[in-house]
């Protein structure tokens, strides 16, 4: 086999794994927090996180890490300047992020229930109101194939119910180009920030 056609394969391969989608599946209703991780087909539980049950010898370990940690932090020389530091690199990455990303299916419902049904008609009015605010963040910052906003009233539940799924995706190319560009500049921008507080706690 030439080189030129194992360079070939190569770059081929790159192209398809660049075009593989990652990204999360969320959901929300009344049982709880539900996060699933996407990688190409695959949909992999990422919240509720399993029960290993951890010993407590363990976690009293890792709340003494987490607490030196914290420690160590405090005794960096301007971390809060530093962070501050990074706010336009890091409003530039939301920006071209939100850009990236494809939202797969954005459903919302919810049924607005209160003790009395003068109060659950309020909701339901207010309810409508806030979808009308949501959904133009969406649409003006995301690309949104499908959609679904219903708000419903029961006057006999005590209480509102909402449930929502999301799926939203980018490439791992994507991905890739947006961690070289502005993982670069953030890193850039975080040292030059250390070097300059380090010398003003030296002087």
């Amino acid at each position: 086999m030439s080189g030129w056609l194992v360079l070939l394969l190569i770059l081929l391969a790159l192209l398809l794994v660049g075009q593989i989608r990652v990204g999360a599946w969320i959901g929300y209703d009344a049982a709880g927090l539900v996060v699933r991780a996407i990688v190409g087909p695959a949909r992999i539980q990422v919240l509720p996180a399993k029960d290993k049950g951890t010993k407590p010898d363990k976690r009293r370990k890792q709340r003494r890490k987490a607490v030196r940690a914290a420690e160590q932090k405090e005794k960096r020389p301007g971390s809060l300047a530093r962070l501050m530091d990074l706010l336009p690199v890091l409003a530039e990455a939301a920006g071209a992020l939100r850009r990236k990303i494809l939202i797969h299916h954005l459903d919302l419902s919810v049924v607005w229930g209160a003790p009395d049904a003068a109060g659950a008609a309020i909701g339901f009015g207010r309810a409508h109101g806030v979808i009308g605010m949501i959904w133009p963040l969406f649409d003006h910052n995301f690309r949104v194939k499908r959609h679904r906003f219903q708000v419903d009233v029961d006057y006999g539940a005590s209480r509102p119910e909402v449930r929502v799924e999301l799926e939203l995706t980018l490439t791992v190319g994507q991905a890739l180009a947006f961690v070289l560009r502005y993982g670069g500049k953030a890193l850039a921008r975080w040292s030059r920030s250390g070097r300059r507080a380090q010398q003003r706690q030296e002087a």
